[in-house]
């Protein structure tokens, strides 16, 4: 059963210089445990159509719906984590991950509670009274990612969570959130520009056109989990990737408005 169905949803953004369609209407179902990886060339829509699952931002046409109640604002069932560092400078780790909780109303020792064992799960326990200015950009990602589950959201949104850091802390990133997936069985949409990430992170790709974006192919990755980081040196993730390269490279061809 669908957790998220996204009906015919376009996106027209409105300016002095005019309109600019940033998304054709477009269909995805995400169900149940679902771990969703989009692809797409720059400007393709991928995180408009994010911020609209996450009610940052209206459709100009068609419907989301998560578990059958149509989005129109930002929810505590939607869990949010961009690139950029998003914690609060003000409050330490800990402080960080119960803020959520704490707007909820939670007394406070069950605030703690749930904040250790996700503290505990992206390995910060020993950093919970660090302020966000005395981590690394992969730690203060950690945090931002313990928030987020701690309020316990049936979606998790991400857009390209993992793109600012080098390449050894972003696999470390890669293999903890697929773990953390297993184990508190979520269901994820994930943006991101990496073809490899998309393949060991997903059980399903979705590939978007040049804009104004749409979905132009949706591949399943029958890869077993749990995922060791040598399944990127299997043939099946290699022909994966061959074909998502292929995609990729005509769409980011049409997006430059260069032909073959």
């Amino acid at each position: 059963m669908s957790v998220l169905q996204i009906s015919q949803v376009a996106k027209t953004f409105h300016s002095q210089g005019g309109a600019t369609q940033a998304l054709l209407a477009t269909d995805l179902d995400v169900a149940e445990n679902d771990f969703v990886t989009i692809l797409g060339p720059s400007g393709c829509g991928k995180s408009t159509l994010l911020r609209m699952v996450a009610g940052l931002d209206t459709p100009s046409a068609g419907q989301i719906r998560l578990d059958g109640q149509i989005v129109t604002q930002p929810g505590a069932d939607r869990g949010m984590v961009f690139q950029s560092y998003t914690l609060f400078p003000w409050l330490n780790v800990l402080q960080n991950v119960c803020f959520g909780l704490r707007e909820k109303g939670m007394p406070v020792a069950q605030q703690q509670e749930k904040a250790w064992h996700f503290l505990n799960k992206v390995g910060l326990q020993d950093f919970a009274a660090h302020y966000p200015k005395q981590l690394s950009g992969g730690m203060q990602q950690r945090t931002a990612l313990a928030r987020a589950l701690a309020n316990d959201p049936r979606i998790l949104l991400m857009d390209e969570p993992f793109g600012a850091l080098d390449h050894q802390t972003r696999e470390l990133m890669q293999e903890l959130l697929q773990d953390i997936w297993q184990s508190e069985r979520k269901t994820v949409l994930f943006v991101t520009h990496d073809i490899d990430e998309a393949i060991f992170m997903g059980n399903r790709v979705v590939v978007m056109s040049a804009r104004p974006g749409r979905i132009k192919c949706d591949w399943s990755v029958d890869l077993p989990y749990p995922r060791h980081y040598s399944v990127k040196t299997t043939q099946a993730f290699s022909e994966l990737k061959a074909r998502l390269t292929e995609e990729i490279r005509i769409e980011v061809r049409r997006a430059s408005g260069l032909t073959d």
